[in-house]
């Protein structure tokens, strides 16, 4: 698959974003992780909820600078996927855990309580943070 694959299948659009609407996606990163930080002694689960929308944002924000935006159905599947083809070597491993984290965090939202340990809602915010940050950790 290619970033024109997922174009002519409907899961991303082209898109012209503002500097305000990248902006925003990136204050709303930086927000999430902050609160995911806040939040690690009071619910696992949502720590690692609120760490990997920071991360959804962070990607959203990369992909309105590139001139893309995911479709509406699947949009978060949609962007892990873009961003496999968007980011160089380095970040392409971290981007497939954040998938992995993805899959996890939707049953932790919708279908089971207490799925996420403290190793893991730990490994995510360092990653996180790494990733939003630019750091190759």
């Amino acid at each position: 698959m290619s970033i024109e694959e997922l174009i002519k299948e409907g899961g991303i659009h082209p898109f012209k974003a503002t500097q305000e609407e990248i902006n925003r996606a990136i204050e709303i990163a930086q927000r999430d992780l902050a609160l995911a930080e806040n939040i690690l002694g009071e619910s696992l689960d949502w720590t690692y909820s609120v760490a990997y929308n920071a991360v959804l944002q962070a990607c959203r924000a990369y992909m309105f600078h590139l001139g893309y935006r995911p479709a509406s159905a699947e949009a978060h599947k949609n962007t892990f996927e873009f961003m496999r083809f968007a980011v160089d070597e380095p970040f392409k491993n971290s981007v497939s855990y954040f998938d992995r984290v993805r899959r996890k965090r939707h049953r932790t939202i919708y279908d089971e309580v207490g799925l996420v340990s403290e190793k893991e809602a730990r490994e995510l915010l360092k990653r996180a943070r790494e990733f939003l940050y630019l750091r190759r950790g």
